[in-house]
């Protein structure tokens, strides 16, 4: 049965997990931060997670995980998270978007990576809760781009510790924005690589090589497009509400390189296009410099033939059959019109 059928049937708003790892290990992360204060604490699923409400400071909440349906609503009971929200983070293939709720917003996009040896394109989906002061992120997996930003909240001297949840937010998703790009470089050089040696010599390889580059570009294509759209609506009105007022220019920063990066999936979507576009017009060539050989072979062997078929002919009056040096004659003959024909097709440039 496949995941998406679990639903089948069931309301709107019913949290059901319909991704492929339902015996995760879920974690829950939350860091409390400000100016002068840091701390971690991390729980297990089956914990009682006490979460400081009362703290004046910034909370982040990251659940590693979103296998266990219970801890996704009792997450969503404590922060009056509404069911069809909970719904979206527990289908992890959801959509790239954006929603405004009463009391908070929920984005939903995709963090990317590359295989190094397979140079296949995996995704998760990762969901943001910004509401008052608080930022909840929930993952599919650990696996994740932040270390180094959790580290940045350690030090109270950093912006990011001075800042409210919104920034966090902000730098999360460009975070992600900028990791698009890093995987579009190397997306280029990959094609950049299939197109030289398309050039030296093509091969049924290079075809297989070229469709799992198209194949991993239209993953990209499917979740970095709709980017574009959510950070503009991002930068509506009704969304500073939830965002400090200096993040409009963070926004404005953050819309550029989604324009960069939702312009240089759609290049590369072209260059791949164009991949095998030269691969058939460098195997079309390949066949026509086989086919050219063969007619220079064959068109060589004309004459020969003819003279073959001539003197094969046993009719009783052939003087030449008689002649002494006949034999050497012919082969004399027939060689000297070998030479001159491939003088010939040089000079033409045949070969």
């Amino acid at each position: 049965m496949s995941n998406s059928n679990r639903k089948l049937g069931l309301l709107p708003g019913s949290v059901v997990y319909t991704g492929e790892n339902p015996n995760y290990n879920i974690t829950v992360t939350v860091i409390y931060y400000s100016k002068t204060f840091h701390k971690r604490v991390v729980f297990s699923a089956d914990d009682k997670i006490d979460i400081d409400l009362e703290f004046d400071g910034n909370i982040w909440i990251n659940i590693d995980g979103i296998n266990d349906v219970g801890l996704i609503k009792r997450i969503g009971k404590i922060f009056n998270i509404d069911s069809l929200s909970l719904e979206d983070i527990a289908n992890p293939e959801q959509r790239v978007k954006i929603d405004d709720r009463d009391s908070y917003i929920h984005i939903i996009l995709k963090m990317l990576q590359m295989e190094l040896l397979t140079k296949d394109v995996q995704y998760e989906q990762m969901s943001l809760i910004i509401k008052d002061n608080i930022l909840i992120t929930f993952q599919e997996t650990p696996y994740d781009l932040f270390e180094s930003i959790r580290s940045r909240l350690e030090n109270p001297r950093t912006k990011l510790a001075s800042k409210d949840v919104s920034y966090l937010a902000y730098i999360l998703i460009d975070t992600i924005v900028d990791n698009y790009l890093l995987i579009l470089d190397e997306v280029e050089t990959e094609i950049d690589d299939i197109e030289n040696k398309l050039v030296e010599s093509a091969d049924r390889e290079d075809l297989e090589n070229i469709l799992t580059l198209k194949q991993n570009i239209a993953i990209l294509k499917k979740f970095i497009s709709p980017i574009r759209e959510l950070i503009s609506k991002l930068q509506a009105r009704s969304m500073l509400n939830y965002f400090h007022e200096d993040m409009k220019y963070y926004l404005g920063d953050l819309n550029d390189h989604g324009i960069i990066v939702f312009d240089t999936v759609d290049m590369l979507n072209n260059r791949a296009t164009e991949l095998i576009q030269l691969y058939h017009s460098m195997i079309s060539n390949t066949m026509n410099e086989v086919m050219k050989i063969l007619a220079i072979i064959s068109t060589i062997f004309m004459p020969l033939s003819f003279i073959v078929g001539l003197y094969g002919m046993n009719f009783e009056n052939m003087p030449e059959l008689k002649w002494h040096y006949g034999y050497f004659i012919t082969l004399g003959l027939m060689a000297g019109l070998v030479i001159l024909m491939i003088i010939y097709f040089k000079k033409k440039k045949w070969f």
